[in-house]
């Protein structure tokens, strides 16, 4: 079965392809194309909808969720302008001459449905989870765990909480029968849909998608952009804004809008802290 991202990635370049042999596309310099990490695609339509109010002749199109690789491979292969990405690059894709430019920085957290009586959790707790030693919620629910693949980075943080994470983390990766979500968003329908669900996602998704999860306290600390400027939250997602060498002026003057006073607004209100201005 072809990976969902492998088919969103083919789908876009096709429905491109198709359109612009069609000759129904816009001029180029009147299109943007952006895609990648699936955490950070509602905070973009908003942004995009507030870049085309200054540039009304502009049509700004938000691709469905590639992942951080899918989106700089789109970008590489001009099926798209923008890639988000929600890690640094990779050696090989620096490699490539693509520049990456941090923008804002979300709270990584674990997340369970609204309607869970749950509301904070500490690292023994979750090494027990991950390890499988711990199975019921304490009003007597199953709980059921939401896993990433290996190589996503939500899968990264995890890992890098402890070592003890890091061996639960492999020891769920192992387990058969386990709830794996492909993409950002399939993490969250699943948290919401299963009954007892936990798994991780950002304050970006949760709030810019209005999902109906509750981030959890995490060891006594609260995921917000407060404790995360205070360094007392110390899980966060990095976004990156990944473009060619040589971008064309409307990538350029949207790079430019997302560093501005009324983006930087726009990111607060969805759970993102703006990248210090260089």
């Amino acid at each position: 079965m072809l990976h969902f991202r492998a088919i969103a990635l083919f789908l876009a370049g096709l429905i491109f392809a198709s359109a612009a042999s069609a000759g129904l596309t816009e001029p180029a310099d009147n299109k943007l194309r952006i895609g990648g990490t699936g955490c950070a695609i509602a905070t973009m339509h908003i942004l995009g909808k507030a870049f085309t109010k200054i540039h009304p002749d502009v049509t700004v199109v938000i691709m469905p969720s590639l992942g951080s690789g899918g989106g700089i491979k789109a970008m590489l292969a001009g099926a798209i302008d923008l890639a988000i990405s929600g890690r640094d690059l990779k050696p090989a894709e620096r490699a490539q001459g693509v520049l990456a430019s941090e923008y804002a920085r979300t709270p990584f957290v674990f997340a369970v449905s609204s309607h869970n009586s749950v509301s904070a959790i500490t690292t023994s707790q979750l090494v027990k989870i991950y390890s499988g030693n711990s199975t019921i919620w304490p009003d007597g629910k199953k709980l059921r765990l939401i896993l990433r693949p290996a190589e996503e980075s939500d899968t990264d943080i995890v890992k890098s909480m402890s070592p003890e994470m890091n061996q639960a983390v492999k020891i769920a990766l192992a387990r058969e029968g386990m709830i794996m979500a492909t993409t950002d968003q399939d993490s969250a329908d699943n948290m919401e849909k299963i009954s007892g669900a936990i798994g991780t996602t950002t304050l970006a998704q949760i709030i810019s998608e209005q999902r109906a999860l509750k981030p959890l306290t995490l060891n006594g600390v609260t995921p917000s952009l407060d404790t995360l400027t205070e360094g007392k939250y110390p899980y966060f997602k990095t976004l990156f804004m990944v473009s060619s060498p040589k971008p064309k002026p409307l990538t350029q003057a949207f790079i430019a809008f997302v560093r501005s006073a009324a983006a930087r607004q726009i990111l607060a209100k969805n759970g993102q802290l703006a990248a210090s201005a260089k």
